[in-house]
């Protein structure tokens, strides 16, 4: 469905996004973990063509036969919202707050060549199925009219309308109460064909993903299935991340990983964790590369 190779993604002559290969399989979901900076959301970005200006990606990435990087801006538009559609962490910035949403449901559709009329119809029919409560009442309201999760099944009608191979999700839920998350989830992954859901949220990715992809300093630093990856993490990034996770007893101090994610541009050279890892050493100032059969990691001292 989707296959990554050397992806790079500058803002000049800084990289945000070094060298970053993956695959997705049919019908399969990915999650793509990491604190915020690590490169996730440009990740997304890239694939759909939507970087901001003065940033630009290189390497290669097709979904299915179709380019995805370095191709004019006419052919994106035939793929965005066709072949490939993504839906956005914030509904309310990402919705025109000057349009009916049953017009911007529709405008999808009419943009990839549905006549207005049916178009105006199956928008109804799209809202609907995401399980909004009264699809034609909403399909009439204005997006301040909605609520936070009301707007988030908007963005995923919308997201669905013509039928996409691929969904990327960029952290659709952050800003949603437990409940109205759960069900978010749980219509995320009933509807969604091959799925790539970016998050913070480990306890997200367990419930939904098949497979998981830990990234740090612009670089996948782990991957594998997501069962592996879980219970026996390699990367000592990918460690620290789990343990911050996890229940602790009363009265014990929560672990943390030393440190902040730096900016980008301020990554140290070889291993981009180095400098918050306690396990590094002077080997540590190379670059380690991603290795492993399945279940791959790029760290010179990996956990056992």
């Amino acid at each position: 469905m989707l296959k990554v190779e050397g992806l790079t993604v500058r803002a000049g002559t800084v990289e945000l996004v070094s060298d970053v290969s993956f695959g997705i399989a049919p019908g399969e979901r990915v999650g793509l973990i990491g604190e915020s900076g690590s490169g996730k959301s440009l990740t997304a970005l890239s694939l759909m063509g939507l970087l901001p200006e003065g940033v630009t990606a290189s390497g290669r990435a097709r979904l299915g036969e179709r380019d995805l990087v370095g191709v004019p801006e006419s052919r994106m538009k035939r793929l965005r919202g066709g072949e490939l559609s993504m839906v956005f962490q914030e509904p309310m910035t990402a919705l025109n707050p000057l349009m009916r949403i049953g017009a911007q449901v529709a405008e999808v559709l009419t943009l990839h060549g549905r006549p207005r009329q049916e178009a105006r119809e199956r928008s109804v029919e799209l809202l609907e199925r995401v399980r909004l409560p009264g699809p034609a009442q909403i399909a009439r309201a204005y997006p301040h009219q909605l609520s936070g999760g009301q707007r988030q099944r908007v963005m995923l009608a919308i997201a669905l309308a013509n039928g996409p191979g691929l969904l990327i999700c960029d952290e659709p839920t952050t800003a949603l109460d437990v409940t109205v998350q759960k069900q978010m989830l749980g219509l995320i992954a009933e509807v969604a064909p091959a799925l790539l859901f970016i998050t913070h949220d480990l306890a997200v990715v367990a419930s939904l993903c098949e497979r998981v992809l830990v990234m740090y300093g612009g670089r996948v630093v782990e991957s594998g299935p997501l069962r592996e990856v879980f219970t026996r993490p390699r990367h000592r990034y990918t460690q620290g991340l789990l343990a911050a996770s996890r229940l602790t007893p009363r009265g014990t101090r929560l672990p943390i990983i030393p440190g902040a994610v730096p900016a980008a541009g301020h990554f140290p050279g070889g291993c981009v964790f180095r400098d918050r890892c306690p396990h590094a050493t002077p080997a540590c100032a190379t670059t380690p590369a991603l290795t492993g059969d399945g279940h791959a990691h790029a760290c010179w001292h990996p956990a056992d």
